[in-house]
C-alpha cells in the first residue's frame, strides 16, 4: 500500500514564504508540518481538527520543531473559526469524507470563504474504502464528486496528481 507523502503533495501548492496556509483535519500533523516548513518564519499555519487530541499533538509537533502554529479544535460541520479572504494556501487531506454528507457542499463553500481569490487548497482522499482500509464504501467521496464540490463552490479544478495507489489529490483554486 502507498498514500500520498504528505512533503511531496505540499509541493504541488507553490507555497511561498509570506503565504497564510490551513491544514483542515490536520489529524497527525504530517501536512501541517509541511507546511510550516514551507511557510517559514514569515508564514503563519493554521491547523484546524474536530478532535481535542490531534490538536493538542500539533500543538506539541509544532513546538518541537520551534515553529508558530495556530491550532483550533473545530466541528467542520460549522461556520470555520478563520476570517474571510485570511488563506493563500491550503490542504484538505483525508478529511472530506468525514464531512456529514448533507453538509460537504456548505464546508467546501466555507474553505472558499477564508480563501483569497487566486488561492490553492490541495485536495487529498481515498478514492475507495479498500475493504476498510479507508472510509466505510457509503462514505468514500469519489474523485468526480470532490472535483464537483469544488467547482460548485467557485473554484477551478486541475488535472489529478499522482497521489499513491489508494488515494487521489488535485489541486483547486479559488476564481474570482
Amino acid at each position: 500500500m502507498t498514500l500520498a507523502d504528505p512533503r511531496e503533495m505540499v509541493r504541488y501548492l507553490s507555497v511561498l514564504p509570506h503565504h497564510r496556509a490551513a491544514d483542515f483535519g490536520c489529524g497527525s500533523g504530517a501536512y501541517t508540518v509541511a507546511l510550516i516548513e514551507r511557510v517559514g518564519a514569515e508564514g503563519r499555519v493554521y491547523a484546524l481538527d474536530a478532535l481535542p487530541q490531534a490538536v493538542a499533538a500539533v500543538q506539541r509537533e509544532a513546538r518541537r520543531a520551534g515553529r508558530a502554529c495556530m491550532a483550533l479544535c473545530t466541528e467542520f460541520e460549522q461556520r470555520l473559526p478563520l476570517a474571510d479572504n485570511l488563506l493563500d494556501r491550503a490542504v484538505l487531506a483525508n478529511t472530506l469524507h468525514g464531512v456529514d454528507p448533507l453538509l460537504r457542499a456548505s464546508f467546501v463553500a466555507d474553505i472558499a470563504r477564508t480563501m483569497k481569490t487566486g488561492a490553492a487548497v490541495l485536495v487529498v482522499d481515498w478514492a475507495d474504502s479498500f475493504k476498510n482500509m479507508g472510509p466505510p464504501a457509503p462514505l468514500v467521496v469519489t474523485p468526480t464528486d470532490a472535483v464537483r464540490l469544488f467547482r460548485g463552490a467557485g473554484f477551478i479544478t486541475g488535472d489529478m496528481l499522482p497521489a499513491g495507489t489508494h488515494q487521489y489529490a488535485f489541486v483547486a483554486t479559488l476564481g474570482a
